[in-house]
């Protein structure tokens, strides 16, 4: 079941995964000059790509350090403030290096993570606003994925800010998370109860700059979608129970 996963994500592939790649056969006069083309599209997707995950880490250490200052003369949550800081740095490092790793075609670093856990460092990733209720169903609780833990929390910290930023701040926002074990696969969904998202739109939210948001860039859905096909699953985007929209993903069993 390993197999997709350890095939190597070059540039031209990084390029089709997030809808840059060429579509049909490259004719033979312009395959040079189309296949250049497409390793810039490719590189310049995945820079944008870092680009958007190191905004994210500094943006909660810029928070962070804003309240360490307002607590200067309590030094235990100074300590705490600036942990989180040193955190979100080392974690910034560690993102950079795997989705930079998967641009080189580097295989994977798999290891045994448990889903409520990469659950729970993604959600305290965030700041959540009070109106939003949060929920995790997680059957069996001990479940375990083995993944690379570090591309993975990513995933669900960009399925969470998402949902966050469509909720608005409005009264009675929930961000319901599952996950449970199949025969050959393990499903996870994150769904919110928002103002959900247009038809014509919801079918390309995970090419590159395709958003619904006014301040969106379009970037974080689509590096979600190559992190889970890079472990030989895939993920969707559909209308929730409700009103608001749903991704369902899955990854294949060990």
């Amino acid at each position: 079941m390993d197999a997709p996963a350890r095939r190597p994500l070059g540039a031209r592939a990084i390029a089709r995964g997030i809808g840059y790649a060429q579509r049909g056969r490259m004719t033979k006069e312009g395959s040079r000059t189309e296949c250049c083309a497409a390793r810039l599209a490719a590189a310049g997707a995945v820079g944008a790509s870092v680009a958007h995950e190191l905004r994210n880490a500094l943006a909660v250490a810029e928070s962070s350090l804003f309240l360490a200052q307002r607590d200067l003369d309590d030094r235990p949550r100074l300590m705490r403030h600036l942990d989180r800081v040193t955190s979100e740095i080392r974690k910034a490092h560690e993102v950079i290096g795997s989705v930079l790793g998967l641009a080189r075609g580097e295989p994977l670093r798999r290891e045994p993570a448990p889903v409520g856990k990469l659950i729970e460092s993604a959600r305290h990733a965030l700041v959540l606003p009070t109106a939003v209720q949060f929920e995790v169903a997680v059957a069996p609780a001990d479940l375990t994925l083995l993944c690379d833990p570090i591309l993975l929390e990513r995933v669900f910290s960009n399925l969470y800010l998402n949902a966050v930023e469509a909720l608005d701040g409005a009264p009675g926002g929930s961000i319901v998370t599952r996950a449970w074990r199949g025969d050959e696969r393990t499903y996870l969904e994150v769904e919110d109860n928002g103002p959900g998202v247009h038809p014509c739109v919801i079918d390309h939210l995970f090419e590159p700059l395709v958003t619904a948001k006014v301040k969106g860039t379009g970037l974080g859905l689509a590096l979600s979608r190559i992190i889970i096909e890079a472990h030989g699953g895939e993920i969707t985007a559909t209308r929730g129970a409700g009103r608001g929209t749903a991704f369902r993903m899955w990854l294949p069993n060990d």
